[in-house]
């Protein structure tokens, strides 16, 4: 049995839409946690003060998220997750990275495309995510058996607690308009990257050159997604994303970035009737 299809069953069964130095993270699993080699460098007390408030929204979250992942998209998060794995060219025994991955879903399909010899590294700055995540992996390995070697991540992705050039490729789903420094979180995920390894990044698209499709946009979240998030309890957490999507860098403007960040090739894909996009970059 495939492990996304697998995943799906027991998403509705928990109830939850040479390098340089190491730097802070802690390592989560079903029964260990673990300090990774702490880092003296922390950002300005406004960046730091930012990031402590989205790492908070997110484990607010965390209970409801995949559940609210699967109503408010209809279930297709799953395909647009499918295809920025594919895009990813993540393959059979490869080691491959996570970005801000949540509650795994992401790792979990990377899981199927590098098969049991692979190595799967998740990496999200919100314990509870990752917890939920790790969850996931026991109950998996509990029902379909062998599943490739996976790691659950605590850490920042602007500062990846890896060393140059060791993942064959990677993803990152819905965190890119998240994080505070769009240009050090791409030169981050360049540097862990092998060279000739791709990454693909998932995320809203601000698709404010195409005012149909904004408006359209505009009207999913405040008539759907808010009221939604309403039900759930988590409506505030939930009425910042038209604000950060609408800061978010068009298409041009991301590619632009990735090369700036010293990626050599960069594209950006309209998805989801325009109201998504993945970034493919290739070192």
């Amino acid at each position: 049995m495939r492990i996304s299809s697998k995943l799906q069953s027991l998403d509705h069964g928990v109830g939850s839409f040479g390098g340089r130095r190491r730097r802070k993270a802690v390592l989560i699993s079903s029964n260990m946690t673990r300090d990774i080699n702490a880092s003296q460098n922390r950002p300005s007390l406004e960046l730091e003060g930012e990031a402590s408030a989205r790492q908070q929204l997110f484990s607010t979250i965390a209970p409801v998220y995949d559940q609210l992942n699967d109503r408010l998209s209809f279930g297709m998060h799953r395909v647009w997750k499918r295809m920025a794995v594919k895009w990813s060219k993540a393959s059979l025994g490869n080691t491959v990275l996570d970005v801000c991955c949540g509650s795994g879903d992401l790792a979990f399909q990377l899981a199927e495309a590098v098969g049991r010899e692979g190595q799967v590294t998740g990496l999200d700055f919100s314990r509870a995510m990752l917890a939920d995540a790790a969850n996931k992996e026991v109950q998996l390995r509990q029902t379909i058996g062998a599943i490739p070697c996976m790691k659950w991540v605590q850490g920042d992705a602007l500062n990846l607690p890896f060393a140059d050039g060791v993942f064959d490729a990677a993803t990152m789903g819905y965190g890119l308009r998240n994080v505070t420094d769009i240009p050090k979180a791409l030169q981050e995920l360049c540097r862990v990257l092998k060279p000739g390894a791709s990454v693909a990044i998932l995320d809203f698209n601000n698709a404010r050159e195409t005012p149909p499709v904004d408006i359209l946009q505009a009207w999913f979240l405040h008539n759907l997604v808010v009221p939604e998030a309403k039900r759930q309890g988590v409506a505030e957490e939930y009425e910042y994303l038209r604000p950060s999507i609408e800061r978010f860098p068009i298409g041009k403007e991301l590619e632009s970035l990735a090369l700036s960040a010293g990626f050599k090739r960069a594209s950006h894909y309209a998805i989801g009737f325009g109201m998504m996009g993945v970034l493919v970059s290739c070192k």
